[in-house]
């Protein structure tokens, strides 16, 4: 079934008019039929089944059930060091689709971007968006994840008060150190987890997040490649949290 989304002030009545970006998808793009049954997403859990009505313009939906989903009981926060090429854009929608709450990408020492790619990042930020609302379209994942501005190291580490638990990934960590270990806290503010660059965090860097109270773990004996850390440990932690 396909997905579209709506604003989350949107008026729910039995018959609704789609935005004209959305109806010229639908109609012009995907040539959907009146009768055709689609669900609408408002990013924040509602989820409306309904039917086209007519087209134009402006689709008219006559709407058929609605429900809503409850959020994840321990929200979950991915910081992200940015990365070269396509693979910030493949953390975004594997995150998306994992459940994550909030995105945050980062800058750090070994970043591998030059100056002139760093300063082009916020011009990509339209593109990560649509990324999001299409994993959320094909997963059918009712909450939409929440992309923040591009932080500095130490802008990171300050987003969060000491009500969320704060874990840092880091290649040198020991490897007995990991999250078999270390007990999550569940339900509350939730948890962040940050994962460094392909140079990995300098040792300098890691001191300074201990001293805001983050917790330096392993993710084990493997060596893995920055984006492969990143889906591992946010697969991993959102199964033990019960979110998967």
């Amino acid at each position: 079934m396909r997905r579209f989304f709506i604003h989350p002030d949107t008026e729910i009545h039995s018959e609704i008019l789609l935005s004209r970006q959305e109806s010229h998808h639908m109609a012009k793009v995907l040539r959907l039929k009146p009768g055709t049954l689609l669900q609408l997403l408002d990013g924040k859990g509602t989820i409306h089944d309904a039917e086209i009505v007519s087209l134009g313009s402006r689709v008219t939906l006559h709407i058929l059930s609605t429900i809503h989903v409850k959020p994840d009981a321990t929200p979950l926060r991915v910081c992200q060091s940015l990365l070269k090429g396509q693979k910030m854009e493949l953390l975004i929608q594997k995150c998306t689709e994992l459940g994550v709450t909030e995105f945050t990408p980062f800058y750090s020492e070994r970043c591998q971007l030059k100056k002139t790619e760093l300063s082009k990042i916020t011009q990509k930020y339209d593109r990560w968006q649509r990324i999001i609302e299409e994993a959320c379209k094909q997963c059918s994942n009712p909450y939409m994840m929440r992309l923040q501005p591009l932080h500095s190291f130490e802008e990171m580490l300050e987003q969060q008060d000491d009500s969320v638990q704060k874990i840092l990934f880091w290649e040198e960590e020991a490897v007995e150190n990991s999250l078999h270990c270390t007990p999550l806290r569940k339900g509350g503010s939730g948890l962040q987890l940050v994962f460094g660059p392909e140079g990995g965090f300098p040792a300098a860097e890691v001191g300074r997040a201990g001293k805001q109270k983050f917790s330096t773990l392993s993710l084990g004996p493997r060596i893995l490649k920055a984006e492969t850390a990143n889906i591992a440990a946010v697969s991993i932690v959102q199964h033990l949290l019960g979110n998967m």
